[in-house]
């Protein structure tokens, strides 16, 4: 199996087995295409018709990030003709979903219910904790997404 990856950042030091590619190269290479990114001005409708027309034919989708990182429209359109199936457990308009994908033979559709489990959350209860009390004691923030502003920049 080879790994491409497209981010923000390149990764330093690059993962083991790991390519950076371009956007573009990640669509048009991938076989598996998985999204894992957060929602911003610039990710909603990330993937989209013209995106789609880009890729393999057969192209499997799994999208774990946000539902409207994918433009569902266009997914249902493209499951007629370029995508093998699609993976599912976030979606566009939540908590609605597309009849269209519901229905489709090709679509796995699952509730975001990932971080659910005791220990997840519990990790996720101590890195707010940390969080927190970095950004009160020191004025940082351990985890932001990058897009966010510094806690004691000027507004």
């Amino acid at each position: 199996m080879h790994i491409i990856y497209h981010n923000r950042n390149r990764a330093n030091p690059e993962p083991e087995g790991a390519e950076f590619v371009t956007f573009d190269s990640l669509l048009t290479r991938s076989d598996v295409l998985s999204l894992n990114c957060t929602l911003t001005d610039n990710t909603r409708h990330i993937i989209g018709g013209p995106e789609f027309a880009k890729m393999k034919n057969g192209v499997v989708i799994i999208n774990t990030a946000r539902g409207a990182v994918i433009d569902e429209e266009a997914l249902v359109a493209a499951l007629e003709n370029k995508v093998a199936s699609v993976g599912l457990d976030v979606f566009e308009h939540e908590p609605k979903i597309l009849r269209a994908l519901r229905d489709h033979p090709r679509t796995m559709l699952l509730p975001h219910i990932g971080t659910f489990t005791q220990e997840t959350q519990e990790k996720m209860e101590q890195l707010a904790l940390c969080n927190l009390k970095s950004c009160l004691e020191e004025g940082v923030l351990l985890t932001k997404v990058p897009e966010q502003r510094d806690v004691n920049a000027p507004r």
